[in-house]
């Protein structure tokens, strides 16, 4: 082999790091230049070498084999699928992003990939922390709403759901930093901008989603950081800071009392927001007694939620995909793909037990936000949000982000 050719490999392997960091500052702020940098990426990765050695360590990890085994069902899936053929290619074009995760964790095995990663994402929801606050006084052109003043919807980019998703991993990711900060002032800034973040959930995004992510990762990441006597401390603080932060915004609380509306009127109003949603489980359960085992296909929900509806008009706001991941799984992919889907989530938890205290703490809040957004969105088939779980999810899994040790230092005799 040449010094030419020796060369090669290590050349498309730096490539494939940086593009993969590209893809993580720009995915949450401009998705269409993301999806351009993944697929750099993967070539890259591709045509580096090493990734048949990058592959067996791949699938040391749990969570790779749940995402390959999910992918497959999926896959397979397509063969009977009750929908049209084109709508199946699209569901498949989706959670296609499961087997790119794997290609992802290949290059984020590098400690220094993974840290560049998870800055560059936290740049991005800086820009967008930033905008949202600039909204407060001036309607920003790139803004989603272009709405200004206090206690109003400040949606920068997507919507916002997937807004406050990501926000409340960088939330969390602040709040891991402080582990790693040396100095006072870093500690006060980090706790600082998680703070600026969780105020942008409660009090300036139209959404109950958000809220219920935000408490579920700090109460669950939070009560396991701590220890002993201290767990009980933690939930306490936790429970009523989010108590009052809840109560000190009429946003949220304008929420929550039309949510509580809709879902004593969703029999009579089924087009509201929750009343959309209780809806969609109930033709769910009804479809998945049918075909509990193989379910109906991949790409079938669309045709068969208008098969129970009895309005035409009604196919295209019920269809689509039910809010709720677990059970859009079990409906086109049976009980096996409920399962699987549901070790995918536990793989993350099973992960996190190995990881020192800050990289614990993250990944556990990780695995609650897929958990939570789960039961009510459907967070692997949407755009934006499946691109952030997936990158997210390759991220945490290939190794620690905050401690980058990867493994004690063995005792000498």
């Amino acid at each position: 082999m040449t010094p030419t050719h020796a060369k090669l490999p290590s050349l498309f392997d730096r490539w494939s790091q940086r593009l993969l960091v590209g893809a993580f500052l720009t995915f949450p702020v401009a998705l269409a230049l993301g999806n351009a940098l993944a697929a750099l990426c993967l070539v890259a990765t591709l045509l580096s070498g090493n990734l048949r050695t990058q592959w067996r360590k791949v699938f040391l990890l749990p969570s790779a084999w749940a995402m390959l085994l999910l992918f497959l069902l999926v896959l397979m899936g397509t063969s009977y699928s009750s929908g049209p053929g084109s709508t199946a290619l699209v569901h498949l074009s989706k959670y296609a992003k499961l087997l790119a995760g794997l290609f992802f964790v290949t290059v984020l095995f590098d400690a220094k990939t993974r840290r560049q990663c998870l800055y560059a994402f936290m740049a991005a929801m800086g820009f967008i922390l930033a905008s949202a606050y600039a909204g407060i006084f001036v309607a920003l052109p790139w803004s989603a709403t272009q709405q200004t003043g206090w206690g109003v919807d400040h949606t920068v980019v997507g919507d916002y759901i997937t807004q406050s998703v990501m926000m409340s991993f960088f939330v969390l990711a602040c709040l891991a930093l402080v582990w790693k900060c040396t100095t006072p002032w870093t500690r006060a800034g980090c706790v600082l901008l998680a703070l600026l973040g969780a105020v942008s959930i409660t009090h300036m995004s139209w959404g109950r989603t958000g809220v219920f992510l935000l408490g579920s990762c700090l109460v669950v990441a939070g009560v396991a950081a701590a220890h002993g006597k201290k767990k009980l401390w933690v939930l306490g603080a936790t429970v009523v800071l989010l108590g009052l932060v809840a109560a000190s915004s009429p946003l949220l609380m304008g929420k929550i009392r039309q949510g509580w509306h809709e879902v004593q009127n969703h029999e009579s109003n089924k087009y509201s927001s929750l009343g959309r949603r209780l809806y969609n489980y109930q033709s769910v359960v009804a479809l998945i007694q049918q075909h509990p085992l193989a379910g109906t296909g991949t790409g079938s929900f669309d045709t068969e939620a208008c098969r129970l509806n009895t309005r035409p008009e009604d196919c295209q706001e019920f269809g689509w995909h039910p809010h709720n991941q677990y059970l859009f799984f079990m409906v086109e992919n049976g009980a096996l793909g409920g399962l699987l889907f549901v070790a995918l989530v536990a793989s993350l938890f099973y992960a996190a037990r190995r990881r020192s205290t800050p990289d614990q703490f993250l990944l556990l809040g990780f695995a609650t936000a897929l958990a939570a957004d789960s039961l009510v969105n459907s967070p692997l088939f949407s755009a934006r949000e499946s691109h952030f779980f997936i990158f997210m999810m390759a991220l945490l899994i290939a190794g620690p982000v905050i401690e980058q040790q990867t493994e004690l230092p063995k005792a000498t005799p």
